[in-house]
């Protein structure tokens, strides 16, 4: 029906130039008349590419118009062509210029269509010529003519090759004057044709979706919304497949963004996510539902209508759990609450996004992780914020429940993401919760595992001195037949720490308590090493440290026989010793003792000199001994 200018253009400048051609070429024996003209059978050919301008092929055919004895058929179709020049000049130049003065040539081309239609009511292209007549009604703002011409269509032609464009024409011309069900009537016209009936299918269907809602019939505009988004949204190459709003073109993508708004209306009028329900029960697989439960509840969290906005997204999750969308739908679900301000909603929210999208749900079952990376993400945060709000709680409460429950969502986290960069600070405050709840031997076990099975880090030398407090705390509540035990933990506990950490303020004290506790269990060659790694460090530990390092030595060397190398750290150890300490007399004693068990050991041997000499010097090295 619409051709192009150019057609139009070409076929008023064929006609001109056959008619100006006559006249400029008489035959070589007379003059030409009008008559001859006349008696001339011209062609006039729609389809013909002539160059020319407008203005000169209006011209043509108004020449031709003017012959008061043309063929009736021909003028027809000069009268509609000259028409079809007006009505198209007129929207060039609106389209060109902003001016809202009348529309001459459109005023013109209704003269000249009203004109053909009363002159030949039986020309057989006059649905089209109605046709232009509408647009030209259109373009002048003669809405009631319009309309009324395209209703003239309807009825005298309706197998018209147009009359799908009609009958939306219509349609928006009713819906725009809010006759809502007579505009529901026209687009049924053009939806009925199918798909391929006409390029107004999806706008049809989308404008009687909103007739139906315009006449408060929520439940069945729903029905012809879902048949549009079918068409938008349902991949035809992939059974089963939603295609992404987001790879449509710009026009698709808002005519599915309205629609789908339109839907969440509908749907908000009567029973909400039932009603969803409801629709997709009747219509079976719909690839594209997770759309219409978080439309809808889009929509409930604009009206600030929180509980219902959550209900809606979780009715989603409960519809299809596994769904890839639903875990986004469930974390929108706790949003809802948030903005609600129903804190303990949020917190329920979150434990359920858990126990339905941890690694070990159904939900992961053939799939990977790095597919799904906004879900991880999810789950990492809502395992840490139920853990630190459950902490938080229990350092309020003191109940062991709530730190045992703290202590199971830590738990969690970490077996989900061991090797997360979080994940050690993470079991630090699993071995506090554990710590400040009296669970002293499971804290000390998980104070260990944060400072020496993660990468040093800024918790790894405090947690490894709380494991200490942790085995310190336990102790006491022990029995004396089971502290031995857990005494020696306690020590190996203590060197561990002092030989990871030796930049810890306690670290020298640590050691020293560990190489006191090792001699103490008899075991002479380990308690010689820790403390000879006490006095080698950098710097040097105070004098107090250095006597009870060189003590150990020289007791556990003297208890193994090696009487020299007792005397030499006895020697050492009353060195940094203060005459007035308590505990120098007794170092001189067990100096004096390394020095006659050295004679003795000689006399024993048969050297009786070197024997007289060591007795000797014990009052040398030690004039004060008894």
């Amino acid at each position: 029906m619409k051709r192009s200018l150019q057609v139009l253009f070409a076929s008023g400048a064929l006609l001109c130039l056959q008619a100006t051609a006559l006249a400029a070429n008489p035959p070589p024996k007379r003059a030409a008349t009008v008559g001859d003209l006349i008696k001339r059978n011209v062609e006039v050919h729609p389809d013909a590419t002539v160059a020319g301008s407008a203005a000169k092929a209006m011209e043509g055919y108004k020449q031709f118009l003017e012959l008061s004895n043309a063929d009736a058929k021909l003028r027809a179709q000069a009268l509609k062509r000259l028409g079809d020049l007006n009505l198209e000049s007129g929207e060039l130049e609106r389209m060109s210029s902003e001016v809202t003065q009348l529309d001459m040539q459109g005023n013109e081309a209704i003269k000249l269509y009203s004109t053909l239609l009363k002159a030949y009511p039986d020309y057989a292209h006059n649905d089209a010529v109605l046709y232009q007549l509408a647009r030209a009604y259109e373009t002048t703002g003669q809405r009631v003519e319009n309309l009324a011409t395209l209703d003239l269509i309807v009825r005298r032609f309706p197998n018209s090759r147009e009359i799908a464009e009609v009958q939306f024409r219509r349609g928006e011309l009713l819906f725009s004057d809010q006759r809502y069900a007579d505009a529901q009537h026209a687009y049924e016209q053009v939806v009925a044709r199918g798909p391929g009936g006409s390029t107004f299918y999806s706008q049809s269907l989308y404008k009687h979706g909103w007739s139906l809602y315009k006449q408060s019939q929520y439940e069945e505009c729903l029905g012809s919304f879902a048949k549009l988004l079918d068409r938008m949204l349902v991949d035809s190459r992939r059974a089963g497949a939603a295609r992404n709003v987001d790879t449509l073109t710009r026009a698709d993508r808002e005519l599915v963004e309205d629609t789908l708004h339109a839907m969440g209306l509908a749907a908000s009028s009567l029973d909400g996510a039932k009603t969803l329900d409801q629709l997709l029960a009747r219509r079976g697989p719909t690839p594209y539902a997770w759309l219409l439960y978080a439309r809808l509840g889009d929509l409930y969290v604009q009206q600030k209508r929180y509980q219902d906005a959550a209900n809606t997204y979780r009715a989603f999750v409960a519809r299809d759990p596994v769904d890839v969308h639903a875990p986004s739908l469930s974390n929108l679900a706790i949003a809802a609450y948030a903005k609600g301000g129903f804190a303990d909603l949020v917190v329920e929210g979150k434990g359920e996004y858990v126990r339905s999208y941890g690694f070990k749900t159904a939900f992961w079952k053939g799939r990977e992780r790095s597919a799904f990376p906004q879900v991880v993400a999810e789950l990492k945060s809502n395992l840490k914020d139920l853990a630190q709000f459950y902490h938080a709680q229990a350092q309020k409460s003191k109940k062991l429940e709530d730190y045992t429950t703290a202590a199971g969502w830590y738990r969690d986290y970490l077996a989900s993401f061991p090797d997360d960069p979080d994940s050690a600070e993470t079991n630090f405050l699993l071995a506090e919760a554990l710590f400040e709840s009296h669970q002293f031997p499971e804290a000390a076990s998980e104070y260990e595992h944060t400072a020496y099975a993660y990468p040093i880090g800024a918790r790894s030398a405090a947690a490894g001195y709380a494991a200490l407090v942790a085995y310190q705390k336990q102790e006491e509540q022990l029995s004396a037949a089971q502290r031995a035990a857990w005494h020696e933990k306690a020590t190996a506990s203590g060197v561990h720490f002092a030989e990871t950490f030796p930049d810890h303020p306690e670290s020298a004290s640590v050691l020293t308590r560990a190489a006191q506790d090792v001699f103490a269990q008899h075991d002479l060659p380990r308690s010689i090493k820790l403390a000879e790694s006490l006095l080698a460090r950098t710097p040097p530990v105070d004098a107090a440290k250095q006597r009870i390092g060189w003590t150990i030595i020289g007791q556990a060397q003297f208890e193994q026989g090696a009487f020299d190398k007792s005397e030499t750290a006895f020697t050492r150890a009353l060195m940094v010793t203060a005459p007035t300490a308590p505990e120098h007399a007794d170092i001189t004693e067990r100096l004096a003792a390394a020095v006659y068990k050295q004679g003795d050991a000689k006399r024993k041997a048969g050297d009786d000199a070197g024997a007289a000499n060591d007795f000797l010097r014990v009052a040398t090295v030690a004039p004060a001994s008894t």
